[in-house]
């Protein structure tokens, strides 16, 4: 929490302040605390000795950097949807919909895959790459790419995404020792839940960084007086109170004391439109962290990662055997 914190109050405060970087040095150092005690535990949150198996730790890194493009694609394209093409909620669900079907599809495919061939690092590491692509291609949204295009970029962005969530699976679970294999996979949800959130966290700050920096140059590029933009400076309107769903043109006339709105309404145009491009660049921006992490994920796996034959159960005798060994036969009257 105290790092997530740290990351968010960045956008408003030094890297040295110690809201930010005091929170972030807390954060660290509860994470230490975390792992000493959890490795002097008989019972662990998280064995410690999960991390001593190459896949595991492995996957555990990948599934992390993995979940930063999901995240971000996820969750900051519905909001370009609301904010620039003037979409309701439910539309920019719809809108998503590309993303979550290739998601899925390549899900249920990448399952199929490994189960009939046994075989999984060369499909992680291509599904990366699918997801770099896809996420690339976002890089270069503008206000006025059409709709069919954005698409194709997230049924891209989706298929690149599905076997890191199915795939990870299987290999965690196939690699960890049978009595662990719980405290395993839930580590895997744990680290991609984390890495998402660490990766909102971070993008936010980008986000939130560019968003204020690009509002005046596009401002100005749109054709709206220098005057009129440091106005909304002095008057304490950010680049944050302009964002959101609705008529941005109506909440800026809503926001200016009634005096000024007259000198600001013949600009209302350019002002939205200004706004509007410079939120798309906040938002193309963000999508480099998840290009970066998806290489850098795929880097690793193709490097690092074991590819171990599957555990596969021949038949009922070594189901009947397996389960003999594992627990006490109980007898019942």
């Amino acid at each position: 929490v105290p790092i997530l914190v740290g990351l968010t109050n960045a956008q408003r405060h030094d890297w040295t302040d110690p809201l930010v970087g005091g929170l972030i040095l807390l954060g660290l150092g509860l994470a230490a605390v975390f792992v000493f005690v959890e490795s002097r535990t008989a019972e662990p949150i998280l064995p410690l000795g999960l991390f001593r198996i190459r896949t595991l730790a492995v996957s555990l890194g990948v599934v992390f950097l993995a979940a930063f493009g999901f995240f971000s694609a996820i969750v900051f394209l519905p909001l370009w949807f609301q904010a620039v093409q003037g979409a309701s909620a439910t539309q920019s669900g719809y809108y998503s919909l590309p993303l979550l079907a290739g998601l899925i599809i390549s899900s249920v495919i990448s399952g199929q895959v490994i189960s009939r061939t046994g075989r999984y690092k060369l499909l992680i590491v291509g599904a990366m790459a699918i997801m770099t692509v896809g996420l690339f291609g976002l890089t270069h949204l503008q206000t006025n790419t059409p709709l069919p295009i954005i698409w194709t970029w997230m049924l891209i962005t989706g298929l690149g995404i599905g076997p890191t969530l199915a795939s990870f699976t299987v290999v965690i679970q196939n690699a960890a020792p049978v009595a662990q294999m719980g405290a395993a996979t839930g580590a895997l949800t744990f680290f991609r839940q984390v890495g998402g959130t660490v990766g909102l966290a971070v993008a936010g700050t980008l986000f939130g960084t560019v968003l204020a920096d690009q509002v005046p140059i596009k401002m100005a590029e749109a054709g709206v007086p220098a005057q009129l933009i440091a106005g909304f400076g002095q008057a304490g309107i950010s680049a944050g109170d302009l964002s959101g769903v609705g008529d941005l043109g109506a909440k800026i006339l809503a926001i200016l004391p009634e005096a000024v709105r007259p000198l600001v309404e013949p600009y209302i145009q350019q002002i939205v439109s200004g706004f509007d491009e410079a939120f798309t660049v906040a938002i193309a921006t963000t999508m480099w962290i998840g290009v970066i992490t998806a290489l850098v994920a795929a880097a690793i796996t193709l490097i690092g990662l074991p590819e171990l034959p599957l555990r596969r159960w021949g038949g009922s005798a070594e189901v009947a055997a397996a389960e003999a060994e594992a627990a006490p036969l109980i007898a019942f009257d």
